[in-house]
């Protein structure tokens, strides 16, 4: 190399590039390949090497289920890793230490392998999928406004509303919306997730969970946000509580589950607001009104639960009764990002969070373990307790209440430059 001999041969070389149609899935050469010539005037210094090697007991779990890998603990490892002469002669002595053995998981796997069951197309755009155990047995029970993480595909993982009775464990519904100009994710399970398609999923997951002891619910969902309202209904009317849903479309056509809900045991309770036929919902007197006791959920496009949250705020009612779920990341102010410390209290140590970076990166590169799944603050996995500092909430699942004492890792942030946030971590 330092010879000038070590130059890439483009006729020789043994890699291609490709890129990802979003439409179709399909994958093709690239025209324009990454090409980088050797630099061998680098001084490459072993001391500033951030090589990561994955011994036994930081592998992963065997599951096809994404996994946090520790980043800190994987360069911790390669530098204390040992030569093979010292390798040999603890194997030989038998003084492996456990790092060198992998612990098979104990407990119960994080993910289900199902059977896709039923395809029913509610509309052009929306899908009904059910799944079941390959054997028929029962599946894991769930509360009404779970969730499921389904594993489209390995760069494709996303969380969908189940909308099946809760008291039905031979199966689970979910319903996808497919959006063409999307990430990519309902495109993709709109061709692959045909009939008979074993897929993985998480075990359900309720971020949005249903008081029960509400002396009436209101239920609003709009478009396929009335998902997880669906489940919501069903239980309310098994426990038989007081409630109402008002299911908001712009047209038949595009409206799901119409055949379902003219079925249901509970039809006499749900209103439909369809806005092509003159029926929109008339939030300012179906949000308003507020009796002791009540509880209202909304799910849907930004801009439909922004209307149904200001009617209820202003008709009074109390912040524990109001319950909103995002399906995408509503429209947001025009932030501006400073650099701040987050300081964790159970060690005394300090984390500088950078202006480019969210709290999360920068705990993650100091080798502190958050959980984090959808980081636009939606889903509240990377909820931490707030000790003491000034928090700039960005996040769509803290109430006010909530924001006193907790933040969204993923998004907020200290209020001012250099501010100190301390955390319960």
């Amino acid at each position: 190399d330092v010879l000038g001999h070590g130059k890439i041969n483009p006729v020789k070389k043994w890699w291609l590039d490709h890129d990802r149609n979003r439409k179709t899935g399909e994958y093709t050469i690239s025209p324009k390949v990454s090409v980088r010539q050797l630099q061998p005037e680098l001084n490459l210094r072993h001391e500033d090497q951030t090589l990561a090697v994955y011994p036994a007991h930081l592998a992963p779990h065997p599951y096809p289920y994404p996994y946090p890998a520790d980043r800190e603990a994987g360069i911790k490892a390669y530098r204390d890793m040992l030569s093979p002469k010292e390798y040999k002669r603890r194997l030989e002595a038998g003084e492996l230490s456990p790092e060198h053995r992998y612990s098979v998981p104990t407990g119960e796997s994080p993910v289900l392998r199902l059977d896709v069951t039923r395809i029913e197309h509610e509309t052009h755009d929306i899908t009904r999928y059910r799944l079941e155990a390959s054997d028929g047995s029962e599946l894991p029970a769930f509360t009404a406004g779970a969730h499921l993480d389904v594993v489209v595909a390995p760069e494709f993982f996303r969380q969908y509303s189940l909308c099946s009775d809760p008291a039905e464990r031979r199966y689970y519904e979910i319903a996808v919306l497919r959006e063409t100009e999307g990430r990519g994710g309902s495109d993709l399970m709109y061709r692959v997730f045909n009939q008979g398609r074993k897929v993985f999923v998480s075990r359900p997951i309720n971020h949005f969970p249903l008081v029960e002891t509400a002396s009436r619910t209101r239920l609003f969902g709009g478009g396929i946000g009335v998902t997880p309202m669906l489940a919501m209904a069903h239980r309310l009317q098994a426990i038989n509580a007081s409630f109402s849903l008002h299911y908001s479309y712009r047209s038949r056509e595009q409206a799901a589950f119409l055949e379902l809900l003219d079925g249901v045991s509970w039809s006499a309770k749900v209103q439909h607001h369809n806005s092509s036929e003159g029926s929109r919902a008339k939030l300012q007197s179906l949000a308003a009104h507020y009796q002791e006791g009540e509880h209202l959920y909304v799910c849907g496009p930004d801009a439909y639960m922004q209307a149904v949250m200001q009617v209820a705020v202003e008709a009074h009612w109390p912040e524990e009764a109001l319950h909103a779920e995002y399906f995408t990341i509503p429209e947001l102010p025009d932030y501006v990002n400073h650099d701040f410390t987050l300081q964790l209290s159970r060690s005394g140590r300090e984390v500088e969070v950078g202006a480019t970076m969210s709290a999360t990166d920068a705990l993650a590169d100091a080798g502190v373990h958050v959980d984090v799944k959808c980081s636009d603050g939606l889903c509240g996995v990377c909820r931490c307790g707030v000790l003491d500092g000034d928090v700039e909430h960005r996040d769509f699942v803290l109430s006010s209440e909530q924001r006193k004492s907790c933040m969204i890792l993923c998004q907020s942030r200290a209020v001012h430059k250099g501010g100190v946030i301390k955390i319960d971590l």
